[in-house]
C-alpha cells in the first residue's frame, strides 16, 4: 500500500461525554478533526482562554526542565538518543496525571529559585560597581555628602589630574587674588584623577569653588550618606549575602532537578491536553449535543464506529472526503517507507499524485551506493544502522533514517566490491607494500585488483555511459508514472500521445548516442534506433500540439514540443554524470589517503603513519563524501524523476493524538 484511502466522518455524541470522547479519539490517534460548517442551534466552542492557561503551564515546565537540565546536567551517552523514549502504559499515565499540579508546584520552585539566581546576580555586580566607586574614598572619615561645619564649608571631588596638597594649593593659587583661607587634602589619586577634600572659611567658598571649578572640578555623580568605608562594607556584605542565597538557590534547583523525569511527564501532559482543547475549537456544540467531523484511514472507520457506538452512543456517518483538502498518509513498506521523508521534504503527493517511494527508493539506494563507491564506508553505515535498529529498536522518523542509511550501507557494499575499492585499494597496497607481493585474486582481470567489474578510475568512460543507461531508466520509470497516472484520471489521449512519443524518441537515441561515445553497437540496432528516432519525433510534432485549432499552430507548436522534447532529455541525461563524478572522488581521494600514509620507507615507521593517516584521511573522505552524495541523491529524484510526473503540494495526515516528546503512551 501507498497512499491510504481517506474517508470523511461525521460524528454527533451527548456533549455530557465530550471529554471522554476526545481522551478516547486522542489515545486511538486515528482521527483528524475537522470544523463542521455553521449549523443552526449549534456553536464552536470557545477553549482560546483555556489554550493560553496550559501553554503557560506548559511553557512554565519547559522552562523548569531548560533550567534543571543546565544546573544539573542529566549524564547522557552519544546513543542514548537510539533507544527511544520510555513507555507509559494508559494506567500509569493517568495515575501520574493526578500528579501534574503538584509536578507544576516544583517546576514554579525551580523557575523561582533561577529568578533569584538572576536578581541576585544582577545585585552583586550593581554592589561592585558602587564598591568600585567608594573605594578611592575609603581613606576619608566623613560621608561625601559631608557640606561643613557652621564657619566652614566642606567641597569633596575629582579633579582630571594628579596631584598632591602641594600641587594642589599651587594650582589653586594662580586662580585666587589673595589668600584664602582654605585647608585641602588628596583623599587618593590615580593616573589622571584626584579625589580631594577641600574645607573652606565660609567667605572664601566661592572663590574656591571657582578657582577649583577652572581645574575641571566635578562633585561626585553617587555622594555616600555615610563614611565611605561603611558603604563599602555594606556593600561588600550584600554580596557576601547574595552569594549565599546563590548558593542556596542551586542547591535547591540542584535537588528539584532529581524531578526531572516527572517534570518531562509534565511537559507531554500539558502538551496533549493543549492539543485536546485546541481540537475542542473545531467542534460544534448545542445544549445536549456535540458534533465534529474529520478524516480517518478508510480501514480504520469500521471499527471506531464500533467503538463510538459501544462506549459514548454516538451516531457517526462515513463518506468519501467532500473537498479537495484530503491529508495525506503514506504507508509503505520498510525499504520503501525509509525514503518517505525525502519526499516529505520536497512535498507529499496531493489527491491525485501517484506515491512516488516505491519506485524512488530502489533508484535512490542504487544512486547512493552508485556514488560512495566503497565497501569499507558501506560496511561501517550498514553495521552502525544495523546495531541502531536491533539494539536499541530506534522508532518514528529516526527509524527511517536509520533504515534508509542501512539500505543505502547495503548498495554501497555491492558497488564497492564491483568497484574494487574497499577504504580504497588499502587490501593491495598493504599486500605490496608490507608482504612484497602483488595481490592476485582469481575474479580480477589484471594483478593488484581485487574488482569485481571494473575499476572506475582506469575505465572512466564506461562507468559514465553505464550512469547515462542508469539514468535513462530512471527517467523511463519516471515517464511511466506520468504514463499511469494520466490514465488513472482518465486522461488516456494524454497518456499515450505525451509519454508513447518520447520512449520512441529515447531508445532510438540510445544507441545512436552510445555510438559516438565509442561504444561498440551492433548495426542493426542502429538502424532500428534510427527508425525508432524518426516515429518518434514526428510522433512529437504531430502530437505535442494537438490543442491547438489550426494547421499553422499545430505544427508550430509541434516543432516547439520536439525541441523541448530533445533538449530537455539530454540535459536530463547529461545530469546523472555526477555519478561518474561522485564514485570518482570518493576512491581517488581514499587512493592518496592510503598512498600518503606508505610514504616512510620503513616499514615500522610506514605501520605507524599508515594507520593514524587512514583513521584521519577516511573519517575525513566518508564524512565529507556522505554530504555530497546525499545531497546529489536528492538532487536527481527532485530535478529529474519527480518533473516527470510528480506535482505535491498534499498536506500531511495530522490526527487528534498523544503528541509526545518524553513518554510513550500505550494503550492497556
Amino acid at each position: 500500500m501507498a497512499k491510504v484511502d481517506m474517508q470523511y466522518i461525521e460524528v454527533v455524541a451527548p456533549i455530557d461525554s465530550a471529554k471522554d470522547l476526545f481522551d478516547f479519539l486522542q489515545v486511538r490517534s486515528v482521527m483528524e478533526i475537522k470544523k463542521l460548517d455553521e449549523t443552526d442551534g449549534l456553536d464552536y466552542f470557545e477553549t482560546g482562554p483555556v489554550v493560553t492557561s496550559i501553554e503557560k503551564y506548559l511553557d512554565t515546565a519547559s522552562t523548569a526542565l531548560e533550567i534543571a537540565d543546565r544546573y544539573a546536567p542529566e549524564k547522557s551517552s552519544l546513543l542514548s538518543a537510539l533507544k527511544g523514549i520510555p513507555v507509559l502504559s494508559e494506567s500509569e499515565y493517568i495515575k501520574k496525571s493526578d500528579e501534574a499540579d503538584e509536578i507544576l508546584g516544583v517546576c514554579l520552585k525551580i523557575c523561582a529559585a533561577e529568578k533569584n539566581i538572576t536578581e541576585n546576580k544582577a545585585l552583586i555586580s550593581r554592589a561592585r560597581a558602587a564598591m568600585d566607586g567608594v573605594e578611592p574614598w575609603l581613606s576619608l572619615d566623613v560621608p561625601m555628602q559631608f557640606k561643613g561645619t557652621e564657619s566652614s564649608k566642606a567641597v569633596i571631588g575629582t579633579l582630571p589630574d594628579e596631584y598632591t596638597a602641594d600641587s594642589l594649593r599651587i594650582a589653586l593659587a594662580q586662580f585666587l587674588e589673595g589668600e584664602e583661607r582654605y585647608e585641602c587634602e588628596v583623599v587618593s589619586k590615580s593616573a589622571g584623577r584626584s579625589c580631594i577634600f577641600v574645607l573652606v572659611h565660609n567667605e572664601a567658598y566661592e572663590n574656591v569653588l571657582s578657582a577649583l571649578r577652572r581645574l575641571d572640578f566635578a562633585f561626585p555623580s553617587d555622594p555616600t550618606k555615610h563614611p565611605p568605608k561603611v558603604r563599602y562594607e555594606r556593600m561588600k556584605a550584600k554580596i557576601e549575602a547574595a552569594k549565599e542565597e546563590i548558593g542556596n538557590d542551586t542547591a535547591l534547583i540542584k535537588e528539584l532537578a532529581a524531578e526531572r523525569d516527572n517534570i518531562k511527564f509534565a511537559c507531554d501532559w500539558f502538551t496533549i491536553k493543549r492539543d485536546r482543547y485546541k481540537a475542542l475549537q473545531n467542534t460544534s456544540a448545542g445544549d445536549t449535543v456535540v458534533a465534529f467531523g474529520g478524516y480517518l484511514p478508510a480501514e480504520k472507520t469500521e471499527a471506531l464506529k464500533e467503538e463510538l457506538y459501544e462506549k459514548f452512543s454516538a451516531a457517526l456517518e462515513a463518506a468519501d472526503p467532500p473537498d479537495e483538502d484530503v491529508p495525506v498518509l503514506l504507508r509503505n513498506k520498510p525499504f520503501a517507507a525509509a525514503v518517505e521523508p525525502i519526499t516529505e521534504m520536497y512535498a507529499l503527493p496531493d489527491r491525485t499524485d501517484l506515491d512516488p517511494n516505491p519506485v524512488m527508493s530502489i533508484f535512490y539506494y542504487v544512486f547512493f551506493g552508485l556514488m560512495l563507491s566503497d565497501a569499507g564506508y558501506g560496511l561501517l553505515m550498514a553495521i552502525g544502522c544495523g546495531i541502531a535498529k536491533f539494539k536499541y529498536k530506534v522508532t518514528g522518523k529516526l527509524k527511517k533514517t536509520v533504515d534508509m542509511y542501512f539500505w543505502c550501507g547495503l548498495s554501497t557494499v555491492f558497488w564497492g566490491a564491483l568497484f574494487g575499492s574497499f577504504f580504497g585499494d588499502i587490501i593491495p597496497r598493504v599486500s605490496e607494500q608490507f608482504f612484497g607481493k602483488v595481490l592476485t585474486v582469481p575474479w580480477a582481470k589484471e594483478p593488484g585488483s581485487i574488482a569485481l567489474w571494473f575499476e572506475p578510475v582506469k575505465d572512466p568512460m564506461k562507468l559514465l555511459c553505464y550512469s547515462f543507461l542508469f539514468g535513462i531508466i530512471h527517467l523511463f520509470f519516471g515517464l511511466g508514472c506520468a504514463f499511469v497516472k494520466m490514465w488513472k484520471q482518465g486522461n488516456k489521449t494524454g497518456a499515450v500521445f505525451d509519454c508513447v512519443p518520447v520512449f520512441l524518441l529515447i531508445l532510438g537515441i540510445v544507441p545512436i548516442g552510445a555510438g559516438i561515445l565509442n561504444v561498440t553497437v551492433p548495426p542493426v540496432l542502429v538502424t532500428a534506433g534510427k527508425y525508432l528516432a524518426i516515429a518518434g519525433a514526428v510522433s512529437v510534432v504531430l502530437t505535442a500540439g494537438r490543442d491547438s485549432k489550426n494547421i499553422v499552430g499545430k505544427l508550430g507548436l509541434g516543432l516547439y514540443g520536439l525541441y523541448n522534447t530533445a533538449s530537455g532529455w539530454l540535459s536530463d541525461i547529461l545530469s546523472y554524470s555526477r555519478l561518474l563524478a561522485l564514485g570518482l572522488c570518493t576512491g581517488v581521494i581514499a587512493t592518496v589517503v592510503n598512498t600518503l600514509g606508505c610514504i616512510p620507507s620503513n616499514k615500522a615507521v610506514k605501520a605507524v603513519m599508515l594507520i593514524a593517516v587512514f583513521i584521519f584521511g577516511h573519517v575525513v573522505n566518508m564524512a565529507i563524501n556522505l554530504i555530497g552524495t546525499y545531497v546529489h541523491t536528492n538532487r536527481l529524484q527532485y530535478v529529474e524523476f519527480f518533473s516527470k510526473f510528480y506535482e505535491g503540494g498534499g498536506r500531511s495526515f495530522t490526527p487528534l493524538k498523544t503528541n509526545t516528546k518524553y513518554y510513550q503512551v500505550k494503550e492497556d
